[in-house]
Parts: structure tokens; C-alpha cells; sequence
């Protein structure tokens, strides 16, 4: 190819060659963890009143016996004993049961498209570093709230995927495969 601006693109240009320092055309693992800060300012948390029935960061479909409360209702033929509330049984003469429900962490999987298709922008950034940036601030945060978190960065020719782990390990692969 003779058009340089296309060799940057495809990255056939030799490393000597290439643009360096220009974070509008390409990002680097350094500008990427740079934006460990500002990411602390985003929040994925739903924004409920404190005593709203949706309350809590993550929601179960499982119904057990274990960590939060969810109701006190009465009780049905099926239903485990062991989790008739004695108390209330007492006070109203007739069995109730404590509903409890479990909180899980929910894995995080980021998909960053960095075809060719997405090297072309405006005078910001490119597509694909928005794309990375954008990623590398949804995975800082993901990771500070306590959630694993792990990632797809594919390109036309090479697909990079991460596990979601609870790790600065994974999460720095995973900035790895976006630069």
C-alpha cells in the first residue's frame, strides 16, 4: 500500500514508521489506564428512593434462604419448614414464612468492535478509540463495584477474549487486547 494513512489504519506500517503519541488515531495501555479516574465518576447503580421495593444493586431470580429479606407471607403446603418464623407464628396463631432471597454478582462481559469498519471519526477520535475508551471506563467501574468483569475485542482478523474474573489481571489483558 502506498497511502500511509491507510498502512496506520491496517497497522502494516513498520513500528519505527507509525504515529506515536496521538491518542485521536490509536490508543496505547497507558492512555487506557489513565482512565481509571474518571471512570470512578460513572455509576451503573439504579437510582431508587432508599425504601423502594427495588432497592439493592443486583436482583435474584432465586428465591433461598440466605442474606436479605425480601417478605414475611403465610404459609403454604409445599413450603420448606424450616423457614417459619417462630415469632410471627406466635403472635398471630397461624404460620408464617420468611422469604429470603440471595444476592449474586452478575459477570460482565464487554464486547469492543475494532474492525476496519470502525477506523474512521470525527475530529475528537476515531470510532475505535471511543470504542476502547468507552470499554476500558465501563471495566474500571464494573471492577470497583465488586463484579467480575472480562471482554470480546475483535478485529477483521483476530478475536481476543477475557473470562470475567474478579481481577486487575484479567482486566489488564483485557486493556491489552483493546490497544
Amino acid at each position: 500500500m502506498k497511502d500511509r494513512a491507510a498502512r496506520i489504519r491496517t497497522g502494516t506500517l513498520p513500528k519505527a514508521a507509525q504515529v506515536s503519541g496521538d491518542p485521536r488515531i490509536h490508543t496505547d495501555l497507558a492512555h487506557l489506564r489513565s482512565l481509571e479516574g474518571p471512570a470512578r465518576g460513572l455509576s451503573f447503580l439504579p437510582r431508587q428512593p432508599a425504601q423502594s421495593v427495588l432497592n439493592g444493586r443486583h436482583a435474584s431470580r432465586l428465591r433461598g434462604r440466605e442474606l436479605n429479606f425480601e417478605e414475611l407471607r403465610d404459609y403454604l403446603p409445599g413450603d420448606d419448614i424450616r423457614s417459619i418464623d417462630w415469632k410471627v407464628t406466635a403472635r398471630t396463631a397461624r404460620p408464617h414464612v420468611r422469604v429470603m432471597t440471595e444476592e449474586r454478582d452478575r459477570p460482565a462481559l464487554i464486547v469492543v468492535d475494532q474492525r476496519m469498519s470502525m477506523f474512521f471519526g470525527t475530529r475528537r477520535a476515531m470510532k475505535s478509540v471511543t470504542a476502547a475508551e468507552a470499554a476500558t471506563m465501563i471495566a474500571f467501574r464494573i471492577l470497583d463495584q465488586g463484579d467480575r468483569v472480562g471482554g470480546i475485542a475483535f478485529g477483521d482478523e483476530l478475536i481476543a477474549e477475557i473470562r470475567p474474573q474478579r481481577s486487575r489481571g484479567a482486566l489488564n489483558r483485557f486493556l491489552t487486547s483493546l490497544s
